[in-house]
């Protein structure tokens, strides 16, 4: 409804949702009972992202998910 506030698990779902196949593991541990807050999701997306890189899965990221992740957490 417009002009009401998302619930906090409603943004956590749609974002996690949205992640390209490979965050399979990660969504299914995030979505699993006790679901996070928005707040506690975002860093853990952040963190998931840079074990990737640090794991030498560059090639898995596309630039255009890197900016949409900052737009987003901005």
């Amino acid at each position: 409804v417009i002009g009401e506030p998302v619930n906090d698990h409603t943004k956590v779902f749609l974002p996690l949702n949205g992640l390209r196949p490979e965050y399979e593991y990660f969504i299914t541990s995030m979505l699993k009972p006790l679901i996070p807050s928005y707040k506690e999701v975002v860093p853990l997306v952040q963190s998931h992202e840079t074990m990737k890189l640090l794991n030498g899965h560059e090639e898995d990221i596309q630039h255009q998910s890197v900016f949409y992740t900052k737009i987003w957490i901005q």
